[in-house]
């Protein structure tokens, strides 16, 4: 399934790619493959990422997100994560 999630954070945006990258091997086994973008919210400390990939297991997803690390990391930086399923359009 091939999902959106936009993720809106306090915080320089190094902060959520040094996240990402503590949980590289474990995406590996949620995702086929993903890409991460970085939005100009034009406000001071406040960052906006989004994030498009193919997850081939949700229920691992489910289980990484609301993990306590990240439920830690989400609190520290008041994260809100809005997730949107992507369907291709021809």
């Amino acid at each position: 399934m091939n999902i959106c999630v936009v993720s809106t954070f306090e915080g320089p945006i190094e902060d959520y790619m040094s996240m990402m990258a503590s949980v590289e091997e474990e995406m590996k086994l949620i995702v086929s493959e993903f890409q991460v973008g970085v939005v100009d919210t034009g406000q001071p400390g406040i960052s906006k990422i989004i994030t498009i990939g193919n997850v081939i297991d949700m229920d691992r997803l489910q289980e990484l997100m609301t993990s306590p690390k990240m439920l830690e990391w989400d609190k520290a930086h008041n994260n809100t994560d809005v997730m949107y399923s992507l369907e291709l359009m021809s």
